[in-house]
């Protein structure tokens, strides 16, 4: 019989870098009134990472599990077998809990009972002092900074479900026993570096069209850890173009074209011709959002050609 009213789930892989930061959050997030475990999946190693989610055995309601195949979402799916209770918080192994995080999520589990998949809110925590652009535009609320790093705060309130990221979600485990799960085509796996990303947009956008509706929840937050790496121009351009890829995946998935996606091919090589030359410009800023949209655009057309290829004449 179940002891837990809420689980906490995430995947790791080769995460000895961020692991010890996170789970040493989660021993000082205030604890809920009602029992809640938390279940990491273990997605094949090669680093430091058992040993470290040993140290913590005892200092957490700790349960791990092991899933050798590379992929985020078969990890996701295996750690399915092991939540407890009637919400399943979905997170990260490099997003930082906040000390209410735990009592914020408990709330959903009797309000809000229309509701089944929610979102949380998402701030950044840098490993090193980013530029001065970057500053600025989290101030001005730049949207690309939402893709980008998985920035969300959104006003309290139902959403669309895309609108949900995947480092603070959390799912009722009704949508689960319906028998919904993360397609395992999509996100991180070893056996493509440049996956389609989005795995956890293509899921909630999936549920959502069965009948489910989305809220986002302000108060339960994580603060995302951005690491020098990622501050790079060629990690931006990795990111853009397996984003791309992501959204043509979804769109041909889903029969439902992406706004703004699909344009004449003389205006879309003229947007891909300016936007390679404005990745030489003086200004940071203008040369990072280029580098996004040209390599978003290169995945989005190379995903669109294999499902064409793939579509038999």
């Amino acid at each position: 019989m179940s002891t837990a009213s809420l689980t906490v789930l995430f995947a790791t892989r080769n995460g000895e870098s961020v692991l010890p930061k996170t789970l040493e959050a989660y021993c000082r997030v205030d604890t809920p009134i009602r029992p809640w475990k938390m279940v990491i999946v273990d997605n094949g190693s090669q680093d430091l990472t058992q040993t470290i989610l040993a140290s913590f055995r005892k200092r957490l309601p700790l349960e791990t599990l092991q899933e050798p195949t590379a992929g985020k979402n078969r990890a996701l799916n295996r750690g399915l077998t092991a939540c407890e209770g009637r919400l399943v918080i979905i997170t990260d192994d490099d997003a930082i809990p906040d000390p209410s995080f735990l009592t914020a999520w408990e709330k959903y589990l009797d309000q809000n009972s229309n509701y089944e998949i929610f979102g949380g809110s998402i701030g950044l925590h840098f490993e090193v002092p980013p530029p001065s652009w970057i500053l600025k535009s989290i101030a001005q609320l730049d949207v690309m900074l939402d893709v980008m790093f998985s920035v969300r705060d959104l006003s309290e309130g139902p959403i669309t479900a895309g609108a949900i990221f995947g480092p603070n979600m959390a799912v009722r485990s009704s949508v689960f026993e319906n028998g919904f799960r993360f397609n395992e085509n999509i996100g991180p796996n070893g056996s493509d570096p440049d996956y389609p990303m989005g795995s956890e947009t293509e899921f909630c956008c999936r549920v959502a069209q069965s009948g489910v509706k989305a809220w986002f929840a302000k108060e339960p937050r994580v603060q995302h850890i951005v690491r020098s790496n990622q501050l790079t121009s060629s990690y931006w351009a990795k990111r853009a173009y397996r984003h791309g890829r992501g959204v043509a995946r979804r769109m041909w998935e889903s029969d439902q074209p992406a706004p703004g996606a699909l344009r004449p091919v003389i205006m879309d090589r003229l947007s891909a011709l300016r936007h390679r030359v404005q990745m030489f410009a003086p200004f940071p800023r203008q040369r990072f959002n280029s580098i996004w949209a040209y390599h978003w655009r290169r995945g989005f057309r190379d995903e669109q050609a294999k499902r064409q290829f793939m579509i038999p004449s």
